[in-house]
């Protein structure tokens, strides 16, 4: 997959297209992409994704919701998904600023020669949403660019969509929101120095610095799996605020199971969340953390047996 950050970098060719932040490129998204790869192979066509670095909300109704994807994980995501190519625009509000008609015109047919745009059934663009599903085929009859909107993915007659999957997190239903994904809810981060309290109490621990419009779920302990170059260890992953030790900034760290190393600062680590073990408390003492996070490893151990 090509990744094109400018619109005067993408090369003139006619092109099979869909729009939107695609956070967390869930089922949903996918289902959108497979028509559009589909139809772009049938129409001789280049299959494109149009996205945006920042969300449009932090334009257009700050502050934005946290990301279940950053731009770097989205786009190694859509890379699985066989599009030609990805553009990547930041949406600003100049941009916010454009009519339905004149992103149709200057955008999609002069710059970017879409003859097939591809969106979700309540899919809009331009200043304050003008441009619906049935603006948008108007548009295209004019500009020589087809339409086709695709109907909702429903899972337990709920709709797949980015906002349902950032609600579950929150209540640390990674489980559920797996559903929706089609994945592990993945952090991405690197190892950072930390305060050596794990290697003290007998877990040994490594430290994430994760990006900061990254969404965190529901504060606790998980079952997950570490993915550190082509190595992939079971993990009793910890995300909180380290109640005990009097602490406020949230941390992602994470206990290797079987690991016995140590890994250099500014390694990439990948960590899949797999399930919901406990929520985040307070301890009294050491010795009461310590009772708990044996009870954690063994309840993490338990969970990825099923696997």
């Amino acid at each position: 997959m090509k990744i094109y950050w400018d619109l005067t970098e993408i090369p003139h060719k006619q092109r099979a297209m869909t729009i939107g932040v695609f956070d967390g490129v869930h089922l949903g998204h996918r289902a959108l992409i497979n028509q559009l790869v589909s139809n772009a192979r049938s129409k001789g066509l280049t299959a494109t994704v149009l996205t945006f670095s920042n969300h449009p909300q932090s334009v257009l109704n700050p502050p934005a919701p946290k990301l279940l994807t950053t731009i770097e994980e989205r786009l190694s995501l859509l890379a699985e998904t066989g599009v030609d190519e990805t553009l990547v625009l930041t949406f600003t509000h100049e941009l916010s600023k454009l009519t339905a008609e004149k992103f149709c015109r200057d955008i999609l047919v002069d710059k970017l020669m879409c003859r097939l745009l591809i969106v979700g059934d309540d899919f809009a663009l331009g200043y304050r949403r003008e441009g619906t599903v049935s603006r948008l085929m108007e548009l295209g009859k004019g500009m020589g660019f087809e339409v086709i909107a695709i109907s909702p993915i429903l899972r337990e007659n709920i709709r797949v969509s980015s906002s349902e999957i950032r609600d579950l997190l929150l209540q640390g239903e990674v489980e559920r929101a797996r559903e929706l994904l089609g994945a592990f809810y993945r952090i991405t981060g690197v190892v950072i120095g930390g305060a050596g309290r794990g290697r003290k109490l007998g877990f040994p621990t490594i430290n994430l610095k994760i990006d900061s419009e990254k969404l965190l779920p529901r504060y606790g302990v998980y079952a997950g799996r570490v993915h550190i170059g082509q190595e992939i260890w079971d993990t009793a992953a910890y995300i909180g605020q380290r109640p005990t030790f009097g602490e406020t900034e949230p941390v992602v760290e994470a206990y290797l199971l079987e690991f016995n190393g140590s890994i250099p600062q500014g390694t990439p680590v990948v960590l899949d969340l797999v399930a919901f073990i406990r929520p985040d408390q307070r301890f009294d003492s050491p010795d009461s953390l310590i009772a708990q996070m044996n009870k954690d490893v063994l309840a993490v151990r338990e969970r990825m047996k099923s696997l």
